[in-house]
C-alpha cells in the first residue's frame, strides 16, 4: 500500500495505493463489491429480464423502490418547501429520449452536499424519477459515505458508488462508469471533486475526460447543468472543523440552468492524437470551459428569478404561503 498518504480533504483519512482508512477503519472502494452477481446488467433499459434470477429481481426491486422514495422525498424539498426555477429543460428532455445505445454524461457544478440527490427531485418529473433504469449513475467520496457496509449498500441501490479522491482517473469508479456508458447510461459526475461555495477558480479532474475518452460504443452526449441557490437548501461549513449542516432549510430560490448538449467530436479526434493523460487533461479543459460559459447565463438567470420571486410576494400579498413555495 505505500506509498500512504493523508488525504487533503478529511481530516483522519489516510490514502494508500489500493485501500483507503478513515479513523483506522478501511472505507469501501470497490464498486462492484456492492452489487449481488447477476445484478448489473438488468440496469440496462433494454434488457430483457427473462432469466433473471429471483434475487437479482428482489435487488431490483429495493433499487426502484430506493431511487423513487428518495427521489419524490427531494422533490418536496426542491419545489414543495423551496422553489426551483428550470430553464433549458427541453435540453433534458431530448436527451433523456435519446436511443437505448447512446450514453450520456451530465456535470454539475457542485454547492452542496445536497446536490445529488436533491437536484434530481427538483428537475426530473415522477415518471423520469420511476424509471429507475434510466436514472443517473453517480459517484461519491469513498472516505465521506462508503465508511460501513449498510451504508455503502444504500448508496448502491440508488446507482451512487465509490470514488477515491486522491487515486488517479484510473480508479475502479471511472472504470465502473465507462462499463455502464457503453451500456447506454447515463452518468451524471461533479468534477470539482469538493463542495465550492461560489465561483469555482481550480482545475476539473480529469476522471471526467477519460470517461468521455475511452466511451467506445458511440461519443457520448454531454449536457452542462449548472445551478445556483443550493447551498441555501443545505448550508456549507463556513469555519474550519464545523460540522457539515444536516436540516434542509425551507423559504429559498434556486435556478437551475440546462444548457445545450455539446457535441465533443471534434475535441476527441484531437485528443487521440495526444498521449493518454493529455488527452484526459485536453477534453476535460473543453468540458471546462462549456461550463464556465454556462455558469455566467446561470447566475444571470437566477438575478431575474430572484427579482420575479421577491415581486410575487409583494404583488400577491401571500409573504407566508411564497416564503414556503
Amino acid at each position: 500500500e505505500l506509498p500512504i498518504v493523508k488525504s487533503k480533504y478529511i481530516p483522519d483519512c489516510v490514502i494508500g495505493r489500493t485501500k483507503v482508512w478513515r479513523k483506522g477503519k478501511e472505507t469501501i472502494t470497490d464498486p462492484n463489491s456492492l452489487f449481488p452477481k447477476d445484478t448489473l446488467q438488468y440496469y440496462i433499459r433494454d434488457y430483457s429480464t427473462e432469466n433473471q434470477s429471483w434475487s437479482s429481481k428482489i435487488f431490483h426491486l429495493i433499487s426502484r423502490l430506493t431511487v423513487f422514495t428518495v427521489g419524490m422525498g427531494c422533490k418536496f424539498f426542491l419545489k414543495g418547501i423551496n422553489t426551483t426555477v428550470l430553464h433549458g429543460e427541453k435540453h433534458l428532455e431530448a436527451a433523456l429520449s435519446r436511443p437505448s445505445s447512446q450514453p450520456l454524461i451530465s456535470v454539475f457544478n457542485h454547492n452542496s452536499c445536497f446536490d445529488d440527490p436533491g437536484l434530481m427531485g427538483g428537475i426530473l418529473s415522477v415518471s423520469q424519477l420511476a424509471d429507475y433504469k434510466g436514472m443517473r449513475w453517480s459517484i461519491a467520496a469513498s472516505e465521506v459515505i462508503y465508511t460501513t457496509k449498510p451504508l455503502s449498500q444504500f448508496w448502491a441501490l440508488g446507482k451512487v458508488v465509490p470514488v477515491v479522491r486522491g487515486w488517479t482517473p484510473k480508479q475502479p469508479a471511472i472504470d465502473f462508469l465507462i462499463e455502464r456508458l457503453n451500456e447506454g447510461a447515463w452518468v451524471n459526475i461533479f468534477p470539482e471533486a469538493k463542495v465550492i461555495d461560489k465561483h469555482f477558480d481550480g482545475v476539473y479532474k480529469w476522471g471526467v475526460g477519460r470517461l468521455m475518452a475511452e466511451c467506445r460504443t458511440t461519443v457520448p452526449i454531454f449536457l452542462p447543468i449548472y445551478h445556483v441557490g443550493m447551498n441555501r437548501v443545505l448550508p456549507n461549513p463556513q469555519i474550519p472543523g464545523e460540522g457539515q449542516p444536516m436540516v434542509i432549510r425551507p423559504g429559498n430560490l434556486v435556478t437551475v440552468c440546462i444548457g445545450e448538449p455539446v457535441d465533443l467530436t471534434d475535441a476527441l479526434q484531437k485528443a487521440a492524437k495526444l498521449s493518454e493523460q493529455e488527452s484526459w487533461a485536453f477534453i476535460t479543459q473543453e468540458i471546462q470551459a462549456s461550463m464556465q460559459k454556462l455558469e455566467v447565463k446561470a447566475r444571470d438567470l437566477h438575478k431575474a428569478d430572484l427579482l420575479n420571486w421577491l415581486k410575487r410576494w409583494h404583488d400577491e400579498k401571500e409573504v407566508y404561503f411564497h416564503l414556503l413555495t
